[in-house]
């Protein structure tokens, strides 16, 4: 009698180490697309990087909710794809909603929840308004575009004293060294990649206005929530607060630390980004 042996598929870690490289017209997208073993729901999830970022920043984000059972998709593209112009839509923005949206359908993949950061929270609001078929529940993590008018100058310094606590933090914790490096090194590389794009981006970051799509969103059926933490000096809390109001959102959970703080604790974070999609879930039972 044989006993038949059957081979494991690659680890979540090995599918995270070989991205697809996808051409498109206008710009190259790499994504990076893991299968759990056993899925919790058919629903792929794509984790969305903000400004400067890529998937390698939210490594840790991303596989630990493929170890939840979510399917995860995450794309390097850090200023998106050629778009086509749209009125009253940036085209800063619109390179990224191309670069995501013609990923998912060259992958034929119908609909998808959606976890962004900072910047991605505009990009993926926009998507999700272009193209609400597509979009199931989507949570914010400091989300821009959702504290009122701002200026370039501001958000520089934002992100400036952010930066500084970061670093400041990284002395004292060394298991934010990792991370914190990971994120300066992506960074710069993403903005020497396209430094005036980089810049148009900001200044769209400084101006754009997403609570008015969220609550057309809502009213359509997606489910959106905001994680926000309490410390953040690049979209403060007290701003958030005033503007984000219950006919935008399903749920707002308020968290310890940084702008950052999704990366720097990847593991605590990423299972409540999980926790609030599966409280999002029960809306489409």
């Amino acid at each position: 009698m044989s006993i038949e042996k059957f081979e494991k598929g690659p680890s979540l870690t090995e599918q995270f180490e070989a991205p697809e490289v996808m051409e498109f017209y206008g710009g190259e997208v790499e994504v990076v697309d893991i299968h759990p073993e056993n899925k919790k729901t058919e629903i792929p999830v794509v984790v969305a990087p903000g400004w400067a970022a890529t998937p390698e920043v939210f490594r840790d984000n991303i596989l630990t909710l493929a170890e939840l059972g979510r399917r995860t998709i995450s794309i390097k593209s850090p200023h998106g794809i050629k778009a086509e112009k749209i009125e009253n839509f940036p085209e800063a923005e619109l390179q990224k909603v191309a670069a995501l949206i013609k990923t998912l359908k060259k992958k034929d993949i119908d609909k998808v929840d959606a976890v962004g950061h900072s910047e991605a929270g505009i990009y993926l609001t926009l998507a999700a308004t272009l193209y609400p078929d597509k979009f199931r529940n989507i949570v914010l993590v400091d989300p821009g575009g959702m504290i009122g008018n701002d200026n370039p100058w501001r958000l520089s310094v934002g992100f400036l004293q952010d930066i500084v606590k970061q670093i400041m933090r990284g002395i004292k914790d060394r298991k934010l060294v990792r991370p914190t490096l990971t994120s300066f090194r992506e960074g710069g590389k993403s903005i020497s990649s396209g430094p005036v794009r980089a810049f148009k981006e900001l200044l769209v970051i400084s101006k754009i206005q997403i609570h008015e799509l969220l609550r057309e969103l809502k009213k359509k059926g997606v489910g959106i929530s905001i994680i926000h933490a309490a410390d953040d000096k690049i979209f403060p809390m007290d701003k958030i607060q005033d503007i984000a109001k219950s006919d935008q959102l399903d749920g707002f959970y308020s968290v310890k630390g940084t702008h950052n703080e999704f990366f720097l604790k990847p593991k605590k974070y990423t299972r409540l980004a999980d926790q609030a999609l599966t409280a999002l879930e029960s809306k489409h039972i």
